[in-house]
């Protein structure tokens, strides 16, 4: 997976770990999906507390450098 700037991967409120897409989404793992194809590279956005892909971006975009969280 490649940051794309002002990307949602470059952005502070993406989560890049896959436990908080499973966390996020109660029996989510019990359904499998967490670890398949169709989770891929979908992650939490933490400010807006949705789903995101890497390639989405948004006006709210603050840099992983300014304030790193994970």
């Amino acid at each position: 997976m490649t940051d794309i700037p002002n990307g949602c991967t470059a952005c502070r409120y993406w989560s890049s770990a896959r436990s908080s897409l499973e966390a996020s989404i109660p029996g989510l793992t019990s359904l499998g999906s967490a670890f398949g194809a169709s989770a891929a590279d979908t992650r939490v956005c933490r400010l807006h507390d949705r789903l995101t892909a890497p390639r989405d971006g948004c006006r709210s975009f603050t840099s992983r450098s300014s304030a790193a969280i994970d």
